[in-house]
């Protein structure tokens, strides 16, 4: 949990706004996996689906494999982790826009969210890539 700690410290004094948003946003891929394994729990089973395809929970678990690796990115290797974030991002965007954009529901208030973390995340890359200077030191 060292890490843990060093992003705590530098969240003042050694990071820009820049920084301090990338670092957010890196916790947004954490929530959105930990959210997803919530909503299994709270339907009951780790593999449930609902009236989506079943591929759809490989699908989502793979997402959540990636959004820990993007997180762990966006704090240690800023640049890739913006990169892979933007890939993440449209990548789960474009299969939950097509194959379920109602999901159970008459509106997928989950799908609108993730499409506002989605925007958030596509305006604010540039001023990311170009400012952000914080990163996880390396191991001694």
């Amino acid at each position: 949990m060292r890490w843990l700690t060093e992003m705590a410290r530098a969240w003042g004094p050694e990071m820009n706004t820049a920084d301090r948003a990338r670092v957010l946003l890196g916790w947004g891929f954490v929530f959105g996996c930990v959210s997803h394994f919530g909503w299994l729990w709270a339907n009951g089973s780790l593999f449930y689906h609902g009236p989506a395809p079943a591929w759809a929970v490989w699908f989502w678990f793979g997402i959540c494999v990636v959004d820990l690796v993007v997180f762990w990115l966006m704090l240690a290797h800023p640049k890739a982790g913006i990169a892979l974030g933007l890939a993440t991002m449209a990548t789960t965007l474009f299969i939950n826009w097509t194959q379920f954009p109602t999901f159970e529901y008459t509106f997928n208030w989950v799908l609108l969210g993730l499409t506002l973390f989605g925007v958030i995340m596509f305006a604010s890359a540039p001023w990311l890539w170009r400012k952000s200077r914080w990163r996880l030191s390396r191991p001694s």
